[in-house]
């Protein structure tokens, strides 16, 4: 999904120690199978399927209901409520009648941009602009220490059984989310699927997030795959741009997150209800 959510970046001395304890790269052997991907009713061939997460992957709307009462919690504590209420009008949330606008800040924005957005909240309601954007960068920073994993995230329907099968045919998996990377992995851990992928990349791992290519182009490094070998998965348009920048053989557009089928057949190359109904021989 089109939605970023940055924490500090992890040191390579700590990704270092997860790896080396099997903590995320789910093998040391890179394969290099060629493997005909089945979506619906088309093939393509292909060694690595690149993966958004948040309406892709797991139910998209418990994830952002979840950050949103912590960061609304986080901002109250130490703005107060009035401030708060406006910044959920700021953001485009009202969690007061569970209403979300995936158009909005919140829903479609880095979390570098809403940080933009929430200090600029805090300004208007008198807070000089260096006070607005440290309150800003602590109120939502302190909203992670009141999460758990795995973050809201719920599996959807088959997507399991599908990612194990896709494994078993040794395709390489990887994860381009717009949530924060050590979340990503902590969620992924939780659910008990992150031994199925090799790699996952974060907002924070490269200098632009989607629809930029620099996510897929840090996962090909990784896997050392080229984009002709490579296929991208996501609910979104801006996955599909994403894939596209970076010359991926194939987009594959899922309608089990915020954007409509007209709206991915613009940038799709094929579309299918669910990631459940992807194969592989």
């Amino acid at each position: 999904m089109c939605r970023y959510r940055g924490l500090h970046r992890y040191s390579f001395e700590q990704r270092a120690v997860e790896n080396f304890h099997g903590g995320f790269l789910a093998s040391s052997k890179w394969r290099s199978l060629v493997v005909k991907l089945i979506a619906g009713n088309k093939t393509v061939e292909c060694k690595l399927v690149i993966f958004d997460k948040d309406g892709t992957l797991v139910d998209y709307r418990q994830v952002d209901f979840e950050l949103a009462k912590a960061r609304r919690k986080s901002v109250e504590k130490v703005m107060g409520k009035e401030i708060a209420d406006f910044w959920e009008r700021a953001v485009g949330v009202d969690l007061k009648h569970n209403k979300l606008d995936y158009c909005g800040p919140l829903g479609t924005v880095s979390e570098r941009e809403e940080l933009l957005v929430a200090a600029t909240a805090f300004y208007l309601k008198g807070s000089s602009w260096d006070e607005a954007k440290d309150v800003a960068k602590k109120t939502y920073d302190e909203a992670y220490g009141l999460m758990k994993s795995p973050y809201g995230s719920i599996m959807l329907d088959g997507v399991t059984a599908a990612l194990r099968k896709l494994r078993s045919h040794g395709l390489k998996l990887a994860i381009a989310s717009t949530y924060a990377h050590k979340m990503t992995v902590e969620s992924l851990k939780t659910l008990r699927i992150a031994s199925l992928f090799d790699v996952v990349v974060g907002p924070e791992d490269v200098a632009n997030g989607k629809p930029s290519p620099d996510m897929v182009f840090e996962i090909l490094r990784k896997t050392r795959c080229s984009a002709h070998e490579a296929v991208m998965v996501g609910d979104s348009v801006s996955d599909m741009k994403m894939g596209k920048n970076a010359k991926v053989k194939s987009c594959i557009g899922v309608l089990t997150g915020i954007s409509q089928q007209v709206d991915l057949e613009e940038y799709a190359d094929i579309v299918i209800d669910s990631v459940a109904q992807l194969s592989a021989e």
